[in-house]
């Protein structure tokens, strides 16, 4: 846009069209930036037991979230503990 009263002449829904495309090209430009920077993570070789496994993990964007969670072995572990732990406190 060449200027804002441009802006102001636009209706709602033009402008929501321009913020979407505008989304849109910015979510390309981080997906850009991330390749290049997940490039320059992986390059030196560091101990990959250490690195994050994808690049989605390493800079999620836009709807990409990261996933913290226990594993089922824990998870079921602590119900087999709290389970003991309420028949202890009800005898």
């Amino acid at each position: 846009m060449s200027s804002l009263e441009a802006v102001y002449d636009m209706t709602w829904a033009e402008f929501q069209i321009r913020l979407f495309a505008y989304k849109r090209q910015d979510l390309y430009e981080w997906q850009k930036l991330r390749e290049v920077m997940w490039t320059t993570y992986i390059a030196p070789h560091q101990d990959p037991k250490k690195m994050v496994k994808t690049k989605e993990s390493f800079l999620p964007l836009g709807n990409e979230k990261r996933v913290v969670g226990v594993t089922d072995e824990a998870r079921a572990t602590f119900l087999q503990e709290f389970k003991k732990y309420q028949e202890k406190i009800r005898a």
